[in-house]
């Protein structure tokens, strides 16, 4: 059987041994000031997502598995889905067992493009600042979008949330009635070259293994 690209979760994010992660993003900014202290900012393109992994020390026999998975995705050129270890489901459901195989959606989207509407939680549910959430749209290519919970919210009795800021802005082509992920939300990224360590093997354990990826929209 030929590998499967982007990989899967369970391909390749379920099975790595993490021991560590930064978490963070890249902007993608235009800077200049003045000898006033004036700084002028333009967003010249929504900022990527970026994940810096260190693996733990584990048998080389399993480590050196891992170091060939990566090795298969050529570099940059194919893709994996990576969530944050630190956010696989939100804050007040650390399980996702309240959230269980529920179908929720976007209900409204803000006109600032930076807030969003849910659907189909249960009553009561509660996301907080750093829940993260994906969303797919479009088609031929079909896109996704990695996003931020920026402010806490409880949906009503009828599972539906007020308006709630999210990072960054909703990307065009997004629209009410979409689903968004709340379980295992995933970011597809890629390889930045040059950042995968194999880890080196003493006798029967490899350590200091590790890779930084970055967001492929």
């Amino acid at each position: 059987m030929t590998l499967n690209f982007p990989y899967s979760l369970p391909t390749f994010a379920d099975r790595l041994p993490i021991s560590s992660v930064e978490w963070s993003i890249k902007r993608r900014d235009s800077l200049s000031g003045q000898g006033s202290g004036r700084i002028w900012q333009a967003e010249l393109a929504d900022p990527l997502w970026r994940a810096v992994i260190e693996l733990d020390r584990r048998a080389s026999s399993e480590m050196k598995q891992y170091a060939a998975l990566i090795r298969a995705l050529r570099g940059a050129q194919e893709m994996f889905w990576l969530y944050d270890p630190l956010s696989p489901f939100p804050q007040k459901d650390p399980r996702g067992l309240a959230l269980g195989s529920r179908n929720i959606q976007i209900a409204a989207i803000g006109a600032d493009m930076r807030s969003m509407r849910f659907s189909g939680f249960p009553a009561g549910y509660a996301l907080t600042v750093a829940d993260k959430f994906q969303v797919s749209f479009g088609a031929s290519p079909v896109r996704s979008a990695f996003l931020e919970i920026s402010e806490s919210g409880t949906a009503d009795a009828d599972g539906v949330t007020p308006f709630l800021s999210i990072f960054p802005n909703v990307p065009v082509g997004v629209s009410a009635n979409t689903t968004a992920i709340f379980a295992k939300p995933a970011c597809r990224m890629v390889i930045m070259p040059e950042s995968h360590q194999a880890g080196r093997a003493r006798r029967h354990l490899t350590e200091g293994a590790g890779f930084t990826a970055i967001q492929k929209p």
